[in-house]
């Protein structure tokens, strides 16, 4: 059908596919599935139910390009298995079954979450794309994948509006997009009744609509980079797919603040795949990223940078894994296609007042971020003032980022977890005590300039009087901070220290560059810990270990220096 697009993207979609057909399906067993409630683990489960889903979409993938019959039965078998499980939803969101005190999920009463969200999609488009030939191959299957995404996904939506996701009666974060998008393809794709289909496309703008109003005017993204592909790039698809079955009725892309979140992706890259991290967010995460949606939105507003920003990444393929509605839209996006590869955009100097980021660039090749907020933002670190300092794009100073999600992640016991906890962050512990999370624990009088941010954190903590900080990039970057009491510093780093004394550190960076780190000889070495990395998502970023510089503060005033140093 498509064989003539992109012949490397076919290529590489085929070969996937390829590959698949020699292995054994995924299987998703229930001992895996009770995991979240016996030991906490979730990956056990989710891992094989994401991989059939992604070969599933790939198999669909090959199928539409080709029309070979071996393919469709491939893509025949992932859907009836995706048909056959008993629950969609992933266990950490199945309150129905814990609320039961079980630990399996019960086809008479389906969780709509992200799960069953995401398989819903993929029987939609798929139907969407091979109803001929799954009717030739396989009949009656179709009918299954009608019944499936109507019991677990549309009715749901339609009859229970308690889903928290809805943000009816709370906080709006990824969820809204991500489930919202999925269900107006189940019913639009799966749905025969009409009057069904225009009351679900009809609560799915209710509901975009209140997501799109809740977010902050200046583009920003409190979930961080690697969240907003499933957030604001959630949304602008659900967009993108209402203007094409509206045929351009809808109109949403003059819709404030659409313009200034396309923007996003270029304000936090650091270059060479590495991105300034907030929260949960991955400070390198995949670079296989549905860029053809970020290209479009450009389109729609005739942002050259915007567009610019997607071409840099146009030599990568568009992957399955992105979800299969995507990779489809892109496969048939002709300007994508041509588009050439294009220089990544990098600002001279951002400042995001809503969310309270800060970043910027000087010619040396340093880079500074850093945040104000609070700490009850979606995917919260206790991290209020918290830096990021960047060598030639590669962090030195970090933000550790996004650990393997297990029952602890977004339960009460979520400030157990070391990674979130304000001690391992760029801030120092003041009068003996960190920061604590919730929402008046913030930042206050933050004022900013085209290179320094200042910020009052005597409110991130418990007693902090007078704690201010003033973060400021010229020929090196430079953190001054002022209080009254007494403060131990920390400063969390990636790379290789390689001289350490009274006043001085080097450090060798991921990349092999040499960062040079000063401060008061008078504080001394200050004490240099080395914590060996034993969750896989974080050492696939920084390797085996990170350490973290202590300083215990006398004083009430303390400057750190970062600029390029020399090797010993």
């Amino acid at each position: 059908m498509w064989g003539s697009r992109d012949p490397e993207t076919v290529r590489a979609i085929l070969a996937e596919a390829d590959a698949d057909r020699h292995q054994p399906w995924p299987r998703t067993l229930l001992s895996d599935y009770a995991r979240f409630w016996r030991d906490g683990v979730r990956t056990a489960y989710e891992n094989p139910a994401g991989e059939l889903r992604r070969r599933t979409s790939t198999a669909v993938l090959a199928a539409a390009l080709t029309a070979e019959q071996a393919y469709v039965d491939e893509a025949a078998d992932g859907l009836m298995l995706l048909c056959e499980q008993t629950t969609w939803c992933w266990a950490a969101h199945e309150s129905f079954a814990t609320a039961r005190g079980e630990v399996a999920g019960d086809p008479d009463e389906p969780y709509l979450d992200l799960g069953a969200a995401e398989t819903a999609e993929i029987l939609a488009w798929a139907d969407l794309v091979l109803a001929p030939a799954l009717d030739e191959r396989v009949r009656g299957l179709r009918r299954r994948m009608r019944r499936e995404a109507g019991r677990r996904v549309i009715r749901p939506f339609l009859t229970d509006r308690r889903w928290h996701w809805l943000g009816l009666a709370g906080r709006l974060h990824n969820w809204n997009p991500w489930i919202h998008g999925h269900v107006l393809a189940a019913a639009l794709f799966l749905e025969d009744d009409p009057q069904v289909r225009l009351e679900v496309a009809d609560l799915v703008v209710d509901g975009l609509d209140r997501y799109l109003t809740a977010l902050p005017a200046d583009g920003g993204c409190d979930e961080g980079y690697a969240y907003w592909w499933n957030g604001p790039a959630r949304l602008a698809l659900a967009l993108d797919v209402l203007d094409r079955v509206t045929d351009g009725a809808f109109a949403p892309w003059s819709c404030p603040p659409l313009a200034e979140l396309a923007r996003y992706p270029q304000r936090v890259a650091l270059g060479d795949g590495w991105y300034v991290n907030v929260a949960d967010g991955s400070a390198r995460p995949d670079p296989n990223q549905p860029w053809h949606v970020l290209h479009r939105w450009g389109r729609r507003h005739d942002d050259p940078e915007v567009m610019a920003q997607a071409a840099a990444h146009r030599d990568l393929p568009i992957a399955p894994a992105a979800g299969l509605g995507r990779a489809l839209l892109g496969l048939i996006d002709d300007d994508w296609r041509t588009a050439a590869k294009a220089e990544l955009p990098l600002p001279k100097s951002i400042w995001l007042p809503d969310v309270q980021l800060f970043v910027a660039r000087n010619d040396s090749g340093l880079t500074l971020a850093i945040k104000g907020g609070h700490n009850d933002e979606n995917h919260n670190h206790n991290d209020v003032g918290s830096f990021i300092a960047a060598l030639d794009s590669t962090p030195v100073l970090i933000d550790l980022g996004q650990p393997t999600y297990t029952a602890l992640s977004f339960s009460e016991r979520r400030y157990e977890q070391w990674v979130v906890r304000s001690e391992w962050h760029n801030v120092p512990v003041v009068n003996g005590q960190e920061q604590r999370p919730g929402a008046r624990y913030r930042a206050e009088d933050l004022v900013a300039s085209e290179n320094s941010l200042a910020l009052q954190l005597a409110g991130a903590y418990p007693a902090a009087p007078g704690y201010r900080r003033v973060a400021t990039l010229d020929d090196a970057i430079r953190i001054d901070d002022e209080w009254a009491g007494s403060a131990v510093q920390h400063v969390v780093i990636a790379g290789t220290p390689l001289r350490h004394e009274a006043g001085r550190l080097l450090v060798e960076t991921l990349a092999g560059g040499i960062a040079e780190l000063t401060w008061d000889a008078g504080l001394g070495t200050g004490r240099l810990e080395e914590r060996a990395v034993d969750d896989p998502l974080l050492e696939g970023v920084w390797g085996p270990t990170v350490h973290r510089l202590v300083i215990d503060c006398t004083g009430t005033a303390f400057r750190l220096t970062v600029r390029r140093g020399e090797r010993p």
